[in-house]
Order: C-alpha cells, then structure tokens, then sequence
C-alpha cells in the first residue's frame, strides 16, 4: 500500500476518497464518528479504506454518506461515475457489491478457481486475454479487492466446491499454478473458508458455474456465472431455491474436507 498522496484527477474513485477524506475533515468528524453516523453504519476502518482508495465504495455507503452530508447525489453521482470508468459489467459489478455483503458465499466451479480465493498471478492469467496492460491492472487490482471482505472483522462463511479438473488444469505455468494450489492448502486453514473437491467420476453434470449469497437481514440472492464477468444475478425465488438444490447435491459427492486436501496436495506434488 503506497503512501503517496491520492491524485484526485487520476480517477474518479480517487477523487471520490478526496472529497471523502475533505467533508469529513471539514465536519471534524473522526473516521469512527462518520461510521456510525445512523445513514451509514460502517467501520471506521472501511471509511478508511475508502479514503484511501483500498476498498471501493458501495452504492449503499454512498448514499449514506449523502445523507450524513446532507447533499444530494453527491457521492452517489461518483459512485455511478466509478462504475462506468471500471469497465466491469454492470451485473457483475452489482453482484460484487452483495457478495460484499453477505454472510454466506457458497460457489460451484467447473473451470477455474473461485476468484475470492485466486492468487494474484492466477487472476493475471486469467484476465490477461484481450486486455491492455493498465487495464489488465485495474482488472486485477478489482478482483484483489473483493478478497478483502475474507479478512474483514466480521467475514462471510465462504463455502466453494471444485470441480477436480480445476486444480489439474495449469493456468499459465506450473509455477503460478504451484502457488495457487498452495494457496487454497492455507485458505483451508481458515475458520470461515471451506474447500471441497469433486472428484472426477462423481455423478455431477452441473452445465456452469454459480454462486449463492445469504445475508442476515434479507433473502438470497445467486449469480450464474458467464465468459468475461457477463453473467446474471437471479432475485429471490424458485431458481436460487433450485440452485440451492443443486449446490447441496453436488457437496453431497465432494469429498471432505480432509480428503479434499489430501488430493490438493497430491496434485501439487505431481506438477
């Protein structure tokens, strides 16, 4: 993390955590005092997150902060204006910002690792396609960033099922694909994250990947997953139900826990 002072001119969500850090100071307010503000109801550590461009901010916490401001669309306007620089699909970038809230993330992959759980150079390789190389940054950089919610003082139960051509599969090189396996052995070691193999010959046909978010206060939402952050989020109701369904059916044949690690290892051994 640097320590050079944030331009406010080189994106809009660096000017986003100038203006921030500026009201705030303007209001003599202390990071804790702005998060506890009844409209935003947040850690004074995510305001300084924001601040200092470590976390990008959510709809939510900028339409709080317009109220604890008393302005209109003030932050909310940058937040669009974030979104739109980003690039990201807009179904993605909404479902980035409920998987920020959750309490649970189950996840069903066939193909690649979860991204929540990617080392940086696999996300590199796996973003890399058709994509400049300070675009190819950014993208990175975004995916870094929603890791940051596994280390948050009140983390999601992370629950992520493999399909077990995905931990053979190399993804650039062995050497990257070493470090991601050795990767997941320690995101095992975890209290909240959970990894389980589905072996090859298991009876599971599931045609592609998706994900399942629970929260306290509302009800699940899902998102199935499609090529280039292009996929769909699906409101509550009878298809999230069945895609519960189904993420309970193929960790009726996952492997444990253990076992699980066990095969991790004997992969990573043989590359």
């Amino acid at each position: 993390m640097s320590n050079e002072p944030i331009d406010p001119k080189s994106s809009a969500r660096a000017f986003y955590a100038v203006q921030l850090k500026r009201l705030r100071s303007e209001r003599k307010l202390t990071q804790a005092e702005l998060g506890g503000h009844p409209a935003v109801m947040v850690s004074d550590k995510l305001i300084g997150h924001v601040e200092n461009c470590y976390r990008p901010p959510t709809l939510r916490l900028s339409e709080g902060l317009d109220k604890a401001f008393d302005m209109r669309e003030f932050f909310e306007g940058m937040y669009a204006a974030i979104k739109r620089e980003s690039g990201i699909p807009s179904q993605f970038w909404d479902y980035a910002e409920q998987e920020s809230l959750a309490c649970g993330i189950k996840s069903y992959q066939h193909f690649l690792v979860q991204g929540l759980v990617q080392t940086e150079e696999y996300a590199r390789e796996v973003l890399r396609v058709g994509q400049r190389p300070d675009r190819l940054d950014e993208l990175v950089a975004a995916r870094l960033n929603r890791q940051e919610i596994l280390r948050s003082e009140d983390p999601p139960w992370l629950t992520i099922l493999l399909d077990e051509s995905v931990i053979r599969r190399v993804v650039g090189n062995r050497g990257i694909m070493q470090r991601q396996l050795e990767h997941l052995l320690a995101m095992m070691q975890g209290p909240n994250v959970v990894i389980r193999i589905v072996p090859s010959g298991a009876p599971v046909y599931l045609s592609g990947a998706f994900n399942l978010l629970s929260f306290h206060d509302a009800p699940s939402i899902a998102y199935v997953e499609g090529v280039g952050g292009h996929g769909q989020i699906i409101e509550p109701g009878r298809q999230v139900s069945d895609l519960e369904v189904l993420f309970d059916q193929a960790g009726a044949q996952a492997l444990p826990v253990g076992d699980s690690a066990k095969l991790i290892r004997a992969v990573l051994e043989d590359l």
